[in-house]
């Protein structure tokens, strides 16, 4: 499940002078979370490309943090300002 995570903030990368990525890093995350509950709660911000969340190679279980990657900066950022601090679930 993903009870107890946060978003902490925006893991982006700067690009120059272009901006910032519209890929964030979300951690404290259960290491119960599946890829379907990560999407579902930040989908409501809108389109994402791609969820990853992080696994120990050794033994597959999960280390407790993620990535969000949108189609836009926009969409990044408002995911961010929405769910920066809080609780998802």
């Amino acid at each position: 499940m993903f009870r107890g995570g946060t978003l902490m903030r925006l893991a982006s990368r700067h690009l120059g002078s272009h901006g910032f990525s519209t890929e964030i890093f979300v951690s404290r995350l259960s290491f119960y979370t599946t890829e379907e509950e990560f999407k579902k709660v930040f989908s409501p911000f809108g389109a994402i490309e791609e969820v990853r969340l992080v696994r120990d190679n050794q033994t597959g279980r999960l280390k407790g943090f993620g990535f969000v990657r949108y189609s836009s900066q926009e969409e990044a950022q408002k995911a961010i300002k929405a769910m920066d601090g809080r609780t998802p679930c």
